[in-house]
Protein backbone atom coordinates (compact mmCIF):
# COMPACT_ATOMS: atom_id res chain seq x y z
CA UNK A 1 0.00 0.00 0.00
CA UNK A 2 2.82 2.29 1.41
CA UNK A 3 4.33 1.85 -2.45
CA UNK A 4 0.88 2.48 -4.25
CA UNK A 5 1.08 5.86 -2.75
CA UNK A 6 4.39 6.57 -3.58
CA UNK A 7 4.47 5.76 -6.60
CA UNK A 8 0.89 7.51 -7.39
CA UNK A 9 2.90 10.97 -5.92
CA UNK A 10 5.71 10.37 -8.01
CA UNK A 11 3.57 10.04 -10.80
CA UNK A 12 1.60 13.09 -9.90
CA UNK A 13 5.07 14.82 -9.93
CA UNK A 14 6.22 13.81 -12.84
CA UNK A 15 3.04 14.66 -15.46
CA UNK A 16 2.10 18.16 -13.34
CA UNK A 17 4.79 20.11 -15.63
CA UNK A 18 2.79 18.66 -18.88
CA UNK A 19 -0.42 19.78 -17.53
CA UNK A 20 0.50 23.36 -16.72
CA UNK A 21 2.11 23.91 -19.85
CA UNK A 22 -1.71 22.63 -21.52
CA UNK A 23 -4.03 24.55 -18.69
CA UNK A 24 -4.12 27.68 -20.84
CA UNK A 25 -5.40 25.91 -24.13
CA UNK A 26 -8.95 26.38 -25.12
CA UNK A 27 -11.05 24.32 -27.17
CA UNK A 28 -13.62 26.20 -29.03
CA UNK A 29 -15.73 25.89 -31.93
CA UNK A 30 -18.97 25.38 -33.59
CA UNK A 31 -21.97 23.46 -34.94
CA UNK A 32 -24.39 25.04 -37.21
CA UNK A 33 -26.32 22.83 -39.73
CA UNK A 34 -29.34 23.38 -41.62
CA UNK A 35 -31.63 21.75 -44.19
CA UNK A 36 -31.90 23.81 -47.71
CA UNK A 37 -33.74 23.84 -50.63
CA UNK A 38 -34.03 26.45 -53.34
CA UNK A 39 -36.45 26.24 -56.41
CA UNK A 40 -33.64 26.55 -58.91
CA UNK A 41 -33.01 23.83 -61.95
CA UNK A 42 -31.76 20.54 -60.52
CA UNK A 43 -31.15 21.14 -57.40
CA UNK A 44 -33.01 19.11 -54.69
CA UNK A 45 -33.08 19.52 -50.71
CA UNK A 46 -29.70 18.99 -48.91
CA UNK A 47 -28.28 19.56 -45.46
CA UNK A 48 -25.49 22.03 -45.10
CA UNK A 49 -22.74 22.19 -42.88
CA UNK A 50 -22.75 26.05 -42.51
CA UNK A 51 -18.73 26.84 -41.81
CA UNK A 52 -18.79 24.77 -39.04
CA UNK A 53 -15.34 24.84 -37.52
CA UNK A 54 -13.00 23.67 -34.23
CA UNK A 55 -10.18 25.63 -32.86
CA UNK A 56 -7.79 25.50 -30.26
CA UNK A 57 -6.42 28.96 -29.04
CA UNK A 58 -3.93 29.64 -25.91
CA UNK A 59 -1.67 32.50 -24.59
CA UNK A 60 1.01 32.38 -22.17
CA UNK A 61 1.68 35.51 -19.80
CA UNK A 62 5.01 36.99 -20.58
CA UNK A 63 4.98 39.47 -17.61
CA UNK A 64 4.96 43.45 -17.98
CA UNK A 65 1.34 43.51 -19.85
CA UNK A 66 2.68 41.34 -22.46
CA UNK A 67 1.06 37.98 -23.81
CA UNK A 68 2.16 35.26 -26.14
CA UNK A 69 -0.77 34.29 -27.93
CA UNK A 70 -1.60 31.77 -30.85
CA UNK A 71 -4.65 29.63 -32.66
CA UNK A 72 -5.38 27.15 -35.10
CA UNK A 73 -8.96 26.91 -36.37
CA UNK A 74 -10.61 24.47 -38.86
CA UNK A 75 -13.57 24.28 -41.03
CA UNK A 76 -15.23 21.19 -41.28
CA UNK A 77 -18.47 19.28 -43.29
CA UNK A 78 -19.90 16.59 -41.86
CA UNK A 79 -22.25 16.00 -45.24
CA UNK A 80 -19.25 15.81 -47.61
CA UNK A 81 -19.01 12.86 -49.28
CA UNK A 82 -15.34 12.10 -49.01
CA UNK A 83 -15.63 10.37 -45.34
CA UNK A 84 -12.61 12.37 -44.33
CA UNK A 85 -12.55 14.22 -40.99
CA UNK A 86 -12.56 17.92 -42.09
CA UNK A 87 -14.44 17.02 -45.64
CA UNK A 88 -11.70 19.17 -47.84
CA UNK A 89 -12.45 21.72 -46.00
CA UNK A 90 -9.83 24.88 -45.91
CA UNK A 91 -7.78 26.27 -42.57
CA UNK A 92 -9.18 29.18 -40.88
CA UNK A 93 -7.62 31.50 -39.13
CA UNK A 94 -4.26 29.94 -37.84
CA UNK A 95 -1.64 32.53 -36.33
CA UNK A 96 0.94 33.02 -33.32
CA UNK A 97 1.56 36.36 -31.99
CA UNK A 98 1.96 39.35 -29.14
CA UNK A 99 -0.63 41.12 -27.22
CA UNK A 100 -0.24 44.04 -24.86
CA UNK A 101 -0.93 47.78 -24.21
CA UNK A 102 0.03 48.62 -27.46
CA UNK A 103 -2.52 46.51 -29.45
CA UNK A 104 -2.02 43.27 -31.21
CA UNK A 105 0.13 41.84 -33.92
CA UNK A 106 -0.38 38.46 -35.16
CA UNK A 107 1.69 36.13 -38.17
CA UNK A 108 -0.11 33.86 -40.14
CA UNK A 109 -3.51 33.06 -41.75
CA UNK A 110 -6.49 35.93 -40.57
CA UNK A 111 -9.29 37.45 -41.81
CA UNK A 112 -8.32 40.97 -43.59
CA UNK A 113 -9.34 43.96 -41.42
CA UNK A 114 -11.48 44.82 -44.47
CA UNK A 115 -13.66 41.90 -44.02
CA UNK A 116 -13.75 42.23 -40.15
CA UNK A 117 -14.60 45.94 -40.20
CA UNK A 118 -18.49 45.01 -41.03
CA UNK A 119 -19.03 41.46 -40.81
CA UNK A 120 -21.25 42.80 -37.69
CA UNK A 121 -23.62 43.55 -39.87
CA UNK A 122 -23.84 40.62 -41.58
CA UNK A 123 -26.55 38.94 -39.80
CA UNK A 124 -27.26 35.90 -41.86
CA UNK A 125 -23.63 34.85 -41.83
CA UNK A 126 -22.75 31.63 -43.22
CA UNK A 127 -26.37 30.42 -44.22
CA UNK A 128 -27.85 30.83 -47.76
CA UNK A 129 -28.38 34.51 -47.20
CA UNK A 130 -24.97 35.52 -46.18
CA UNK A 131 -24.26 39.15 -47.43
CA UNK A 132 -20.46 37.65 -48.92
CA UNK A 133 -21.45 34.70 -50.03
CA UNK A 134 -24.76 33.65 -50.31
CA UNK A 135 -26.47 30.39 -52.17
CA UNK A 136 -28.89 32.96 -53.99
CA UNK A 137 -28.32 32.76 -57.89
CA UNK A 138 -24.79 34.24 -56.95
CA UNK A 139 -25.60 38.08 -55.87
CA UNK A 140 -22.74 39.31 -53.57
CA UNK A 141 -23.84 42.57 -51.84
CA UNK A 142 -20.22 42.88 -50.18
CA UNK A 143 -17.28 41.60 -51.41
CA UNK A 144 -13.64 41.63 -50.55
CA UNK A 145 -14.02 38.82 -47.47
CA UNK A 146 -10.80 37.26 -47.79
CA UNK A 147 -9.17 35.21 -45.00
CA UNK A 148 -5.56 36.06 -46.21
CA UNK A 149 -2.53 33.91 -45.76
CA UNK A 150 0.92 35.35 -45.19
CA UNK A 151 -0.58 38.15 -42.92
CA UNK A 152 1.06 40.65 -40.76
CA UNK A 153 -1.94 42.08 -39.15
CA UNK A 154 -2.13 45.00 -36.44
CA UNK A 155 -5.67 45.77 -34.10
CA UNK A 156 -5.46 48.52 -31.88
CA UNK A 157 -6.52 49.11 -28.69
CA UNK A 158 -10.04 50.58 -28.04
CA UNK A 159 -9.19 53.67 -27.26
CA UNK A 160 -12.62 55.86 -26.14
CA UNK A 161 -14.37 54.23 -28.86
CA UNK A 162 -12.34 54.50 -31.51
CA UNK A 163 -9.40 51.44 -33.13
CA UNK A 164 -8.16 50.50 -35.95
CA UNK A 165 -6.37 47.63 -37.70
CA UNK A 166 -4.43 46.99 -40.40
CA UNK A 167 -2.58 43.98 -42.89
CA UNK A 168 -0.04 43.15 -44.95
CA UNK A 169 -0.39 40.27 -47.30
CA UNK A 170 3.28 39.18 -48.68
CA UNK A 171 1.83 36.67 -50.77
CA UNK A 172 -1.17 34.32 -51.53
CA UNK A 173 -2.56 31.50 -53.73
CA UNK A 174 -4.51 33.62 -56.41
CA UNK A 175 -2.04 36.83 -56.19
CA UNK A 176 1.12 37.54 -58.07
CA UNK A 177 3.89 35.27 -55.75
CA UNK A 178 6.30 37.82 -57.36
CA UNK A 179 5.50 40.69 -55.64
CA UNK A 180 6.97 41.73 -51.90
CA UNK A 181 3.53 42.73 -50.95
CA UNK A 182 0.14 41.09 -52.69
CA UNK A 183 -2.32 43.56 -51.04
CA UNK A 184 -2.72 45.94 -48.03
CA UNK A 185 -6.22 46.58 -45.58
CA UNK A 186 -6.78 49.00 -43.57
CA UNK A 187 -10.03 49.86 -41.21
CA UNK A 188 -11.13 52.04 -38.86
CA UNK A 189 -13.82 51.94 -36.30
CA UNK A 190 -15.95 53.87 -33.86
CA UNK A 191 -18.49 52.29 -31.02
CA UNK A 192 -20.46 54.29 -28.53
CA UNK A 193 -22.91 53.53 -26.97
CA UNK A 194 -25.78 52.97 -29.59
CA UNK A 195 -24.09 54.01 -32.48
CA UNK A 196 -21.12 52.06 -34.78
CA UNK A 197 -19.24 53.70 -37.71
CA UNK A 198 -16.90 51.72 -39.82
CA UNK A 199 -14.86 52.71 -42.58
CA UNK A 200 -12.56 50.17 -44.34
CA UNK A 201 -9.99 50.32 -47.83
CA UNK A 202 -8.16 47.16 -49.29
CA UNK A 203 -5.84 46.89 -52.38
CA UNK A 204 -4.77 43.79 -54.17
CA UNK A 205 -2.56 43.04 -56.84
CA UNK A 206 -3.95 40.47 -58.79
CA UNK A 207 -1.59 37.48 -60.59
CA UNK A 208 -3.93 37.96 -63.67
CA UNK A 209 -3.21 41.75 -63.50
CA UNK A 210 -6.83 43.05 -62.38
CA UNK A 211 -5.79 44.88 -59.44
CA UNK A 212 -8.48 45.34 -57.18
CA UNK A 213 -9.10 48.66 -55.28
CA UNK A 214 -12.35 48.98 -52.94
CA UNK A 215 -13.18 51.14 -49.88
CA UNK A 216 -16.59 50.40 -48.24
CA UNK A 217 -18.65 52.29 -45.04
CA UNK A 218 -21.38 51.07 -42.50
CA UNK A 219 -23.03 52.45 -39.37
CA UNK A 220 -25.21 51.16 -37.39
CA UNK A 221 -27.55 52.20 -34.34
CA UNK A 222 -29.57 50.14 -31.54
CA UNK A 223 -32.80 51.53 -29.98
CA UNK A 224 -34.51 49.34 -27.41
CA UNK A 225 -34.65 46.29 -28.55
CA UNK A 226 -34.56 47.03 -32.39
CA UNK A 227 -30.68 47.17 -34.64
CA UNK A 228 -30.56 48.71 -38.16
CA UNK A 229 -27.33 48.86 -39.90
CA UNK A 230 -25.82 50.08 -43.61
CA UNK A 231 -23.37 49.58 -45.77
CA UNK A 232 -21.86 51.69 -48.92
CA UNK A 233 -19.23 49.48 -51.48
CA UNK A 234 -17.13 50.51 -53.78
CA UNK A 235 -14.79 48.48 -55.87
CA UNK A 236 -12.76 49.60 -58.77
CA UNK A 237 -10.99 46.66 -61.00
CA UNK A 238 -7.88 46.93 -63.33
CA UNK A 239 -9.90 44.54 -66.46
CA UNK A 240 -13.30 43.23 -64.89
CA UNK A 241 -15.95 45.31 -64.20
CA UNK A 242 -16.74 48.00 -61.56
CA UNK A 243 -19.46 47.55 -58.88
CA UNK A 244 -20.94 49.39 -56.40
CA UNK A 245 -23.38 48.75 -53.92
CA UNK A 246 -25.52 49.36 -50.82
CA UNK A 247 -26.94 46.95 -48.27
CA UNK A 248 -29.31 47.89 -45.70
CA UNK A 249 -30.27 45.58 -42.36
CA UNK A 250 -32.39 45.34 -39.57
CA UNK A 251 -32.96 43.26 -36.17
CA UNK A 252 -35.44 43.38 -33.20
CA UNK A 253 -35.99 41.23 -30.40
CA UNK A 254 -38.66 39.76 -28.73
CA UNK A 255 -37.14 37.68 -25.49
CA UNK A 256 -35.89 34.53 -26.74
CA UNK A 257 -36.56 35.42 -30.39
CA UNK A 258 -34.80 37.54 -32.79
CA UNK A 259 -36.46 39.04 -36.04
CA UNK A 260 -33.82 40.11 -39.15
CA UNK A 261 -34.28 41.06 -42.24
CA UNK A 262 -31.87 42.54 -45.22
CA UNK A 263 -31.88 43.86 -48.47
CA UNK A 264 -28.96 44.62 -50.63
CA UNK A 265 -28.41 45.76 -54.40
CA UNK A 266 -25.24 46.30 -56.43
CA UNK A 267 -24.42 47.62 -59.93
CA UNK A 268 -21.63 45.92 -61.77
CA UNK A 269 -21.51 47.32 -65.16
CA UNK A 270 -24.58 47.06 -67.02
CA UNK A 271 -26.09 44.64 -64.63
CA UNK A 272 -28.15 45.28 -61.65
CA UNK A 273 -28.05 42.48 -58.86
CA UNK A 274 -30.41 42.39 -55.66
CA UNK A 275 -31.48 40.25 -52.96
CA UNK A 276 -33.37 39.86 -49.55
CA UNK A 277 -33.56 37.92 -47.19
CA UNK A 278 -35.98 37.67 -44.09
CA UNK A 279 -35.69 35.22 -40.80
CA UNK A 280 -36.04 34.49 -37.18
CA UNK A 281 -33.79 33.16 -34.45
CA UNK A 282 -35.30 31.27 -31.19
CA UNK A 283 -32.30 31.29 -28.78
CA UNK A 284 -32.51 27.98 -26.72
CA UNK A 285 -29.45 29.16 -24.54
CA UNK A 286 -26.65 31.60 -24.49
CA UNK A 287 -24.95 28.28 -27.01
CA UNK A 288 -27.62 27.03 -28.63
CA UNK A 289 -29.92 28.38 -30.96
CA UNK A 290 -32.36 27.18 -33.69
CA UNK A 291 -32.82 29.55 -36.72
CA UNK A 292 -35.10 29.97 -40.24
CA UNK A 293 -34.28 32.43 -43.06
CA UNK A 294 -35.62 32.79 -46.51
CA UNK A 295 -34.55 34.96 -49.41
CA UNK A 296 -34.22 35.79 -52.83
CA UNK A 297 -31.38 36.47 -55.39
CA UNK A 298 -32.27 37.91 -59.09
CA UNK A 299 -28.61 38.34 -60.48
CA UNK A 300 -30.41 40.05 -64.35
CA UNK A 301 -28.82 37.23 -66.27
CA UNK A 302 -30.77 33.86 -65.36
CA UNK A 303 -33.42 33.31 -63.20
CA UNK A 304 -33.70 34.32 -59.89
CA UNK A 305 -33.25 31.94 -56.88
CA UNK A 306 -35.46 31.49 -53.72
CA UNK A 307 -34.42 29.17 -51.10
CA UNK A 308 -34.67 28.68 -47.37
CA UNK A 309 -32.47 26.93 -44.51
CA UNK A 310 -34.00 25.87 -41.52
CA UNK A 311 -31.13 24.49 -39.08
CA UNK A 312 -29.70 24.91 -35.55
CA UNK A 313 -26.16 26.50 -34.12
CA UNK A 314 -24.78 25.56 -31.12
CA UNK A 315 -21.39 27.54 -30.28
CA UNK A 316 -19.21 25.45 -27.64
Amino acid sequence: MKKSLIAMALAGIVSAPAFAATSNVDVYGRMHFAIEDTDADNVDMDIKTNASRIGFKGSEDLGGGLKAIWQIEQQFDATSSNDTAFGGNGLRNTFVGLSGGFGTVVLGRHDTPYKLSTIKYNVFADTIADYAAPRLDGVNLITGHSRASNAIAYMSPNMSGLSFAGAIVTSMDQLDAGKSVDAYSLSGGYANGPLTVDLAWENIKALSGDDREAWKLGAGYSFGNAKIGAIYEDVSNDISTDRDSFFLVGSYGIGAIVLKGQYGQADVGNTDMKAWALGADYNLSKRTTLFFVVGNGDNDIGDDVTGWNLGMTHNF
